[in-house]
């Protein structure tokens, strides 16, 4: 059984700040292949005759661990990481020789003891896609949660140890997330392809994946333009058979990542892309900024990446000459 998380984990904390919403959920997305799915037979996942089996929204079995237990009976916590507290306890004695009673009273320290309610919140489950062989299935808490909320961290710890008991990971997202971006926040591998026409990129970058649609297309073949005319050395696309990210490679140590989706941002990422381009946009932004630029596309941003691809070049002939 997974162990329980203690206190909300720091790379989590680091990710809710880059989110614009303040209402987020639990979840958390895996890839799972045929072979894995009889780990998930406890939760209800099936696979019939190729079809995978997915149950309806229900709270998890209790016998996965004590929040999971906590959930449909509830739960008393002692909290030992807080300071003791003084409580006074009493009872009536009888007092000697007269048939009355009198109060007698002492004073403890004591933990303080946390009392949780039954939340008999739901397990979701959702295929997300399917992908090769297996299949991108989201795990989510069906309790949406406000970051304005005075006791926001103590909910989401209770609703993340739910997920790790019970699927062994968790994370947080977006309320408003769609499948679309779940889909995007698994990692991807990478193929370079050369350099060649606007279109013979787009094509070879299409090769093999699912259809995009005409707009997505569109907003390929202008990106891919802006970067053909910045003459890189390579181009950069995903092999899982899914286009999200694509980009292209200005040296060993400066590599731009674009998306097929409108309206998201440029990354410009430095030494050690390779281990970057694996992270998901969420964790690339809770990460170090120091490793990596983002250049929103807004009016302007042409020029902007055109200036950084100039720099680098430069400092690059600089370096050159002092060798």
């Amino acid at each position: 059984m997974p162990k329980n998380l203690l206190k909300v984990p720091g790379s989590i904390l680091q990710r809710l700040a880059t989110f614009d919403q303040d209402d987020v959920v639990a979840a958390t997305v895996k890839l799972l292949l045929p072979a894995d799915l009889c780990r998930y037979a406890h939760l209800g996942l099936s696979m019939h005759d190729g079809n995978l089996g997915i149950p309806e929204p229900q709270p998890p079995n209790p016998s996965a661990g004590r929040y999971s237990n906590a959930n449909l009976f509830g739960m008393e916590k002692v909290r030992k990481d807080l300071p003791k507290i003084t409580k006074t306890y009493g009872f009536w004695a009888p007092s000697w020789g007269s048939g009355s009673y009198h109060y007698v009273s002492h004073d403890r320290e004591v933990y303080i003891r946390e009392v949780y309610p039954p939340k008999q919140v739901n397990l979701s489950i959702a295929l997300v896609e399917r992908r090769g062989e297996g299949f991108l299935i989201k795990f989510a808490i069906d309790q949406v949660l406000s970051r304005r909320t005075q006791n926001f961290e103590q909910e989401l710890l209770y609703n993340l140890n739910l997920l790790q008991e019970n699927v062994g990971a968790a994370d947080v997202f977006e309320s408003a997330t769609s499948l679309a971006d779940y889909a995007l926040s698994v990692k991807v591998d990478w193929q370079l392809l050369p350099p060649g026409t606007v279109d013979e990129v787009v094509a070879a970058m299409l090769r093999g994946k699912r259809p995009v649609t005409p707009q997505q297309e569109a907003v390929m073949k202008e990106r891919i333009a802006v970067m053909h005319g910045l003459k890189p050395e390579a181009y950069i696309t995903g092999t899982d058979g899914f286009l999200r990210y694509f980009g292209a490679k200005f040296g060993d140590d400066f590599v731009v990542f674009e998306n097929a989706r409108y309206g998201n941002a440029i990354y410009i990422m430095y030494e050690g892309w390779e281990a970057l381009s694996q992270k998901s946009r969420i964790e690339l932004l809770a990460g170090d900024r120091d490793r990596y630029d983002r250049i929103e596309h807004r009016p302007g941003w042409v020029i902007q990446l055109r200036g950084r691809v100039q720099a680098y070049r430069e400092q690059k002939r600089r370096s050159g000459r002092l060798l």
